[in-house]
């Protein structure tokens, strides 16, 4: 009986040891066959995500059109740039770059959505080849003026990116997205139920934020205005002063779109009276959007808020002499009403 027991128990060892070296075999064939075999291919994916947004949703596919791509090495040389449509990468399941050279590479992307204006931006860096110089500077007028709407700007930098190739693998990493392009729309309504006419008034927004660096922070730039680039009227409810009825009144409303919003910068809203060029209107832009940064939003930092927020929808009240009243504002629905040490208005 015991030599039967010993007999099994080294029939299940030479058995165990068979398996082991035949999938041993199996796992490492690729390493004796060419790699272009069948099922032996190293294959390197890149994966893009646009979720730094209020929803906390990934929006690639809606919001990014095009993706270019650059692959440094540890000097920072660039090795591998490649340009590609947003709906074929997410057809191919990421942008293949089987023919990148394998190795760690830090990967720097500047992505667009749909085209609002031809041109929108400058891409530099192509001369030197060097990550440090590939920056985009926004596209402007001989006065420092962005008059037209803006092509939504995405960024994305991960560095020390493994696309180390393995034969019979899919490599992929994944390099997230922050939308630079912020729109605007601006509301100017008359507490009386007067009508408005957009064509009666200016709107600009300025700030020294047109030139971004390759990992997406601020260069010294000129200050820019950028001008609404529509105006229309519009209606609005307003409660009548006899019955308190609602009643629907003309509101002037524009549109603006800027680059990055950044804590720490003087962009600044301005709306004047056309004719007279009076001034209205003239705030802080971001400290406003930070005032309905919101209680579930507080342990997220100011940057990361401003960051995801990427549009704002601004109401202001005029009186009967175009004065704004500067008591009370309405920022994407919340009513915030202001002190004095709020308004931040500059002469």
């Amino acid at each position: 009986m015991e030599k039967i027991q010993t007999h099994n128990k080294k029939f299940f060892k030479l058995l165990g040891l068979s398996l082991l070296i035949v999938v041993s075999t199996l796992l490492s064939a690729c390493d004796y066959w060419h790699n272009d075999q069948e099922g032996c291919e190293a294959k390197l994916r890149v994966q893009f995500v646009y979720d730094m947004n209020m929803k906390f949703a990934d929006a690639f596919a809606h919001e990014v059109k095009t993706v270019t791509l650059h692959a440094f090495d540890k000097s920072g040389k660039l090795i591998y740039s490649k340009t590609e449509p947003a709906e074929q990468i997410i057809a191919e399941d990421g942008m293949n770059v089987d023919d990148l050279p394998s190795g760690i590479y830090d990967l720097q992307v500047w992505a667009e959505g749909e085209n609002r204006h031809e041109g929108s931006y400058i891409y530099k860096g192509g001369d030197s080849n060097q990550m440090k110089d590939f920056q985009v500077v926004v596209d402007r007028d001989g006065n420092h003026t962005v008059d037209h709407d803006l092509t939504p700007l995405f960024h994305g930098l991960l560095e020390n990116a493994d696309l180390t190739a393995v034969a019979g693998t899919t490599k992929t990493v994944t390099v997230k997205l922050t939308k630079d392009t912020n729109n605007f729309k601006v509301v100017l309504q008359h507490l009386s139920g007067v009508n408005l006419d957009a064509n009666d008034f200016d709107f600009a927004i300025t700030d020294d934020n047109g030139y971004l660096d390759y990992d997406n922070s601020l260069l010294a730039d000129d200050e820019l205005t950028y001008p609404a680039w529509s105006k229309y009227a519009g209606t609005a409810g307003v409660p009548s002063s006899e019955s308190g009825e609602q009643t629907s009144v003309s509101v002037a409303i524009a549109e603006l779109t800027t680059n990055r919003l950044v804590k720490g910068h003087n962009m600044r809203l301005h709306v004047y009276q056309h004719a007279t060029g009076k001034s209205i209107i003239n705030i802080p832009l971001i400290d406003y959007a930070l005032l309905v940064k919101g209680n579930y939003n507080k342990a997220m930092s100011d940057q990361e808020y401003l960051d995801r927020q990427d549009t704002y929808d601004l109401v202001f009240f005029l009186d009967e002499s175009d004065n704004w009243l500067a008591s009370t504002i309405y920022v994407n629905s919340w009513r915030v009403v202001l002190s004095n040490a709020d308004l931040g208005e500059e002469e």
